[in-house]
């Protein structure tokens, strides 16, 4: 039998295409959905036991639920700021009317009912974070993290520059084991500057059960459901990666490939 692919290519469409869906035969915990609107298009999102965390990849949109009636600015391009972004909780129900052409992403995972409206992340929120050195350079930011509003699912944004590299020193969160590692599935959505660029994506075990290599371009999708992820941006592109995990903890512990983690040194 044929291993399922670990990377899924986002349709051209428009409205509410599915990525990974709610039964899935990798993914048992994060669900992706793409949103695409145009101007002066309406969607209802709302899911009866999943909570959602929706990001503007870009554009602009109005969300009307509950008592709220917000207007959220968003971006003309994704790494042009950080994220405007929505968590909203199971069977709470968000009206979005583009304001413009509009691109959002929609992780879900499952989560307990409760009597919650639903929450509006903005980028003054978002605490950016310098990462690593040398050509391991970037910049990320939890949109939904461990002190958020979510139950279970944690959202993050990455910018990566040209050339240089993420997820490094590579490491994995597959296996709970307590104060060293937590076990969350995890989703990536990337786009590229300039959009013909490209990327590369690893995943692998130490055992090396699991050993594959994608080269990423932009709108596509990589599912990490175990083992080291680390990616690269290809030499003149900018790369911008959103991601999505959700697992037995709201907990991130990553745990480092004993062969690389003397990488990490080179921040002392």
């Amino acid at each position: 039998m044929e291993k399922p692919r670990l990377i899924r290519h986002s349709p051209t469409g428009h409205g509410m295409m599915e990525i990974v869906p709610e039964v899935d035969p990798v993914m048992k915990f994060v669900s992706m959905n793409l949103l695409r609107l145009n101007k002066g298009e309406k969607y209802s999102l709302k899911n009866i036991d999943r909570e959602l965390g929706v990001v503007i990849v870009k554009g602009s949109c109005n969300a009307i639920g509950g008592s709220k009636d917000i207007k959220l600015k968003g971006r003309k391009e994704p790494l042009a700021d950080w994220p405007y972004a929505l968590y909203i909780p199971p069977a709470v129900e968000v009206s979005i009317t583009a304001l413009s052409d509009l691109e959002m992403v929609v992780y879900g995972t499952p989560a307990e009912k409760r009597d919650d409206d639903f929450f509006v992340i903005t980028p003054s929120d978002c605490k950016v974070l310098n990462i690593g050195n040398g050509n391991w350079t970037l910049q990320g930011t939890f949109v939904i993290d461990a002190d958020g509003p979510s139950q279970n699912l944690i959202v993050g944004e990455t910018h990566i520059p040209s050339g240089n590299w993420c997820s490094t020193p590579p490491h994995s969160h597959d296996t709970d084991i307590p104060g060293k590692q937590t076990f969350l599935e995890e989703v990536y959505y990337f786009r590229f500057k300039p959009s013909q660029g490209f990327g590369f994506q690893g995943i692998y075990t130490l055992d090396r059960s699991l050993d594959e290599a994608y080269i990423i371009r932009d709108g596509d999708i990589t599912l990490i459901p175990r083992g080291m992820h680390p990616n690269v941006a290809g030499p003149g592109y900018e790369m911008y990666m959103l991601w999505g995990m959700a697992g037995h903890s709201k907990e991130w512990i990553p745990f480092e490939d004993p062969d690389h983690n003397w990488i990490g040194s080179l921040l002392d």
